[in-house]
């Protein structure tokens, strides 16, 4: 099978490569914390710069975090990254999500997020006492700081599966902001936020015209640069807009890849269009977990939750891990941030409105939290109900502080938490096995989707209109499991009636999953989180009251290991976060180099 041809430069508690800086106060303490072969000491003036598996871009300590290094218009060179960051880290943030870079100087320490935020960094609170951190990890940080598990962010993550704002697992330890820049110096911690973003609306004609062009010239511009990007194939509209973006005469002999069996909606779509278009196609499903023995799945979700900073799904991760090693880990073309510019989380009629705490509930009741919640029993029965009071005030409050409408507070949860902490995360964990471009997560078509209104982007209007100008002819071959994007460019009131339907059908299901007390699990997420259920039941130590946190049932405990509790894949997801946060040895449950590869 294909594999990753990038050597294991893992770090300090086996986490991905990366960086730590750090004040010095409490120097011993960090200090023996990277007592690791891996890793590299600099000094900053007041600041220590500890680095690993990174490679420098110039004499001076210059890292760039991510492998995704260009513009939607291009590769951008090293040198530029450091000149960026010596005189202006802020310009930076227009480079493609997933990006990041760290600098140091005689004085300090630099960071700097992409425009989304999606490359996950990591610092201090800004008004935390004690020794500043800036880092790559959450998890070190957190361990450098000596920090506590934060109660809310257990709640909110036991219902979500994720995390909102700039919260962490970690008490004292936040997520740098989209577009922020953070630096520490002998003045300690400062962060510099993005400068706020133009309302100015933008008309559907003018936002359909202005994001063909940017989605044209950035995919002629990757395809210039990587010949043999691999394009993810679905049989969905976000994949079907990257191709239509692709000219006709660049299609036949490019790659793409589904991930499915054959039986798939997505694998028959795609498979389709492959032998319109002369795609070069490969599909591969979850068969290799059947290989997987209980402790290699223990190993890979407990490794998975590390790269995740015990903040979104290992379960899901470590899965998906396993699928990726049929296909070459090179440069992907992946159609993420579509969801953004097509409401996600609109129903009903789409009308400017005000709301109330009552709708943020309703949501998380219906749309949210039925999917990654854990099940009834897991955490004990004072904290689960205090969670779900917190959850909805968490929810509550970042909804209020987005917007007054409905409707846009909606598109603003979806970016800016949905996006930002879930997908971002994952992105981020993956992001040293494989190079994923995201055209549609360009600062520009982030933008044109924010400033339309809620109605131009309901049922899909925008992102049809959008086909239908990058390709009519595609724009005529139905999507999986939903009409072709011309009938949504041009709803008639029968079209509207049956989308109406559809989003009608798709709440009563996230209804019968709430009554039934279920959720979905993610793909292959059955089968491995049942293997790591027998590792357990196998070695009863690891799930020991020492080990875990006290916010889950140890009645729930002793039923999962006597056999009596087959858990869902979303507890065995959030009890990996807990241990690998709480401070249990990862390295030691790492996959076999067998099942690595």
């Amino acid at each position: 099978m294909p594999s990753s041809p990038l050597p294991d430069m893992r770090g300090p508690l086996g986490t991905l490569p990366g960086f730590i800086a750090h004040g010095s106060d409490d120097a011993g303490r960090i200090s023996a914390l990277l007592e690791h072969p891996a890793v590299s000491m600099a000094s900053c003036g007041p600041v220590s710069l500890a680095s690993w598996g990174l490679d420098s871009l110039g004499p001076a300590p210059a890292f760039a975090l991510s492998r995704v290094i260009r513009s939607d218009r291009g590769a951008v060179a090293p040198a530029e990254i450091v000149d960026a960051m010596r005189d202006d880290p802020a310009a930076l943030t227009r480079l493609l999500p997933p990006f990041a870079a760290v600098a140091g100087d005689e004085r300090g320490v630099t960071m700097v997020a992409d425009s989304m935020g999606f490359r996950q960094l990591f610092h201090s609170a800004p008004d935390a006492s004690g020794t500043p951190v800036l880092s790559t990890s959450a998890l070190l940080a957190g361990r450098a700081r000596a920090a506590e598990l934060d109660d809310t962010a257990v709640a909110v993550q036991s219902l979500l599966g994720w995390q909102l704002g700039r919260r962490t697992l970690f008490r004292g330890i936040e997520k740098l902001a989209e577009g922020a820049v953070a630096r520490i110096d002998a003045q300690g911690l400062r962060i510099d936020p993005a400068p706020a973003e133009a309302d100015e609306r933008v008309s559907l004609d003018d936002a359909v015209a202005s994001a063909a062009a940017l989605l044209r010239a950035s995919l002629e511009a990757l395809l210039d640069d990587h010949p043999d990007a691999v394009l993810q194939l679905t049989g969905g509209q976000d994949s079907r807009i990257l191709l239509s973006a692709i000219p006709a005469s660049r299609r036949r002999g490019l790659r793409a890849m589904t991930l499915g069996g054959p039986g798939s909606g997505d694998v028959r779509v795609a498979r389709d269009l492959a032998a319109r278009y002369g795609l070069r196609h490969e599909a591969h499903d979850f068969a290799a977990l059947d290989a997987v023995s209980p402790a290699d799945a223990w190993g890979l979700v407990a490794d998975a939750a590390v790269r995740l900073d015990g903040m979104a799904d290992p379960v899901a991760l470590a899965a998906l891990s396993v699928a990726e090693r049929n296909f070459e880990q090179g440069v992907r073309i992946s159609g993420l941030g579509g969801e953004v510019a097509r409401g996600f989380y609109y129903l009903g009629a789409v009308r400017d409105r005000p709301f109330t705490r009552i709708d943020s509930e309703q949501l998380a009741s219906w749309r949210m939290f039925a999917n990654e919640s854990v099940e009834p029993g897991l955490l004990g029965s004072e904290f689960a109900g205090w969670a779900r009071s917190v959850a909805d005030d968490e929810l509550a409050s970042v909804m209020a502080a987005a917007s007054e409408e409905w409707f846009r507070a909606t598109d603003d949860l979806y970016l800016r938490h949905r996006m930002q902490r879930w997908a971002g995360a994952t992105d981020t964990a993956v992001g040293h096995d494989r190079v994923v471009v995201n055209p549609m997560l360009c600062q520009h078509f982030l933008s044109l989707a924010s400033r339309l209104s809620p109605g131009d982007k309901a049922h899909s209007l925008f992102l049809a209109r959008l086909q239908l100008e990058l390709d009519p002819e595609l724009a005529r071959i139905p999507l999986e499991g939903r009409p072709a994007p011309i009938a949504m460019a041009h709803p008639t009131p029968w079209r509207s009636v049956t989308g109406t339907v559809g989003a009608a059908l798709r709440l009563s299901r996230k209804a019968t999953q709430r009554i039934r007390n279920r959720n979905r699990p993610p793909a292959g997420g059955l089968e491995l989180a049942g293997r790591v259920v027998e590792h357990w039941r196998e070695n009863p130590a690891l799930l020991s009251s020492a080990r875990l946190p006290g916010y889950v049932e140890q009645d729930w405990i002793d039923g999962v290991l006597a056999g009596r509790i087959t858990p869902r894949p979303s507890s065995v997801a959030l009890l990996t976060n807990l241990l690998v946060a709480g401070g249990a040895t990862v390295r030691e449950a790492r996959p076999s180099d067998r099942t690595a590869r």
